[in-house]
Parts: C-alpha cells; structure tokens; sequence
C-alpha cells in the first residue's frame, strides 16, 4: 500500500507539479522580455550613484528587456556616457524595439544617477537618448519614477499606446 502511494506522490511530483513550475518560470522569463511586462525588482539592486561599474552596468542591461541583443558597453566616464553595442536589430519588430529602448533607457536613467547620455549602437544606426530629454518628456526627475505603482503608471502603462510610444521616439531619440 505504501509504495502505490510512493508511486502515486512521485507521478504528481514528476507529472504535474514539476512541468506547472517550470511552465511558470518560463512564463516569467519571456515575461522580463516585453517592456509592458516587465518587474521592475529584478533591477532595483543596480542602482547605484555613479556609472563607473561596468559590472553593474552589465547586470542591469541584461536583466531589462531585449538583452539578447546587447553584445557589449562602453563606459566614457569623461563624458558620462554608456555605449551599447548591439547586434542586428532586424531580429526584432520595429515597435517592440522603440518600446525596449524608451523602457531600458528610462530604467537606466533612473537608477544611474551621473549617466547623461546613451548610445545603443546597431549596425545601421546609433540611437542616442540624452538624461536631459528623457527628464524633459516625463516632466520629472527620473530617480523618483523608482515606485513600483508610479513606473507601472508613467512608464509601463504608457508604452502601451503605439502613438504615445511614436511621439516619444520623435521627442526624444536621436539617429545618428
């Protein structure tokens, strides 16, 4: 009797409840991958004052969305500007791009406090996205976008909306 319901424990475990699990962690991960879905606690322990750490700017880009396109960075701290080198961007629809790039910069700018300037360098283009511009669209300083109810109503719930997503790429990014 005992081992029917060894037997019968171990087929829930290895049938049901392990593939639930696992779908779940999947679910999340493709999840962290859209700007609209995105957690903002998985980056919150990478804020930092100065942008100096090239590990921690590491850690935050891969932990935001699109970062299977990111091949390295480049810290100018003279200027306090980051590079990101990317790889082809063709791998991706135009409007979840704009969207990741409105989203990453934003968290970027918001949780590296003497980072001015952004340059996410593809193949064909530079885009470039200043603090300055980025400050001036939300209308405030970006460090108190840090809420988990305020991001998810001035930054995620906005890049909903293509227009709003299109109007800002116009405002605020610059091709070079």
């Amino acid at each position: 009797m005992l081992s029917i319901i060894g037997i019968i424990i171990f087929g829930l475990f290895q049938f049901v409840i392990i593939p639930k699990n696992n779908q779940k962690t999947e679910n999340y991960i493709l999840s962290q991958q859209n700007p609209i879905t995105h957690d903002l606690n998985t980056i919150l322990e990478y804020k930092s004052k100065y942008m100096g750490s090239a590990s921690n700017i590491g850690n935050l880009f891969y932990n935001l969305p699109l970062n299977d396109l990111i091949k390295s960075f480049e810290l100018s701290p003279d200027n306090l500007t980051l590079q990101v080198n990317c790889k082809n961007k063709d791998e991706v629809n135009e409007e979840m791009l704009n969207k990741a790039l409105i989203y990453n910069s934003t968290a970027v700018f918001a949780l590296v406090d003497n980072l001015e300037k952004i340059n996410y360098n593809f193949s064909d283009f530079v885009y470039s996205f200043s603090r300055a511009d980025v400050e001036k669209w939300y209308g405030e300083d970006l460090s108190s976008l840090i809420d988990k109810d305020k991001w998810k109503e001035k930054v995620q719930d906005k890049i909903k909306n293509k227009e709003y997503v299109n109007d800002c790429i116009k405002e605020i990014l610059k091709k070079k």
